[in-house]
């Protein structure tokens, strides 16, 4: 797909996507602080047969880019309208998050890796060691939710928040780890709305994309 040629998913890519789309519903509504889209969500992921657990890890993404607000509330109605008993998971500690935090992070921004450490070194060095310990290592490297579809919830949440930027990073990130074309656009057109989120969204794939095959991105 090239950027000319639009971001609104086929009708046969929203099919083949039908466990995807209600994960990426379900963290747009939270991130936005809408519950009456978080429940529909909810409702379309048991439909569709999505493992609680997927949710779970969507839920507790949220903390990275909408806050633990936004992760207490998508979580909470989680439980009220599918409960279940949840367990504390064994995450080990900071050199282990360290270490795959940093694969990770390098997996993601790919040959753009050592500048973008350095652009958010130079931010603070403390929301750098965040980044790569808490984001990357104790957040997005956990079981229960594949890295493609990390990146797509990413995309989904970022495109919703019009962090333009970020998207663009997020973009190539998902490129990188094998997200299909359909399903980036699947997660672009879930999280853009109004006029200005659907432009923000199309500059955005334009930034990571132009004119080229996002495919051709992937090592």
């Amino acid at each position: 797909m090239t950027a000319s040629s639009g971001l609104r998913p086929s009708r046969r890519a929203t099919t083949r996507n039908r466990g995807l789309l209600p994960l990426l519903r379900f963290a747009v509504a939270g991130a936005l602080g809408d519950s009456a889209g978080t429940g529909r969500a909810l409702r379309a992921a048991r439909a569709a047969r999505v493992p609680r657990r997927e949710i779970e890890e969507t839920g507790l993404m949220l903390v990275l880019y909408a806050g633990y607000p936004a992760a207490l509330e998508a979580l909470r109605a989680t439980q009220q309208m599918w409960p279940a008993r949840v367990r504390r998971s064994w995450e080990g500690g900071p050199a282990r998050w360290r270490r795959r935090g940093t694969a990770l992070c390098a997996r993601v921004y790919g040959p753009v890796y050592p500048r973008v450490r350095d652009t958010v070194r130079a931010l603070h060095p403390d929301l750098d060691a965040w980044m790569v310990e808490t984001g990357y290592g104790r957040v997005l490297s956990r079981p229960g939710l594949s890295v493609r579809r990390r990146e797509l919830v990413s995309v989904a949440v970022l495109a919703a928040t019009r962090r333009e930027r970020q998207l663009v990073s997020h973009l190539l990130g998902a490129a990188r780890v094998g997200a299909p074309v359909a399903a980036m656009r699947l997660a672009v057109a879930a999280g853009a709305s109004g006029r200005t989120g659907r432009a923000t969204a199309r500059r955005a794939w334009r930034g990571a994309f132009g004119r080229v095959d996002p495919a051709r991105t992937a090592p």
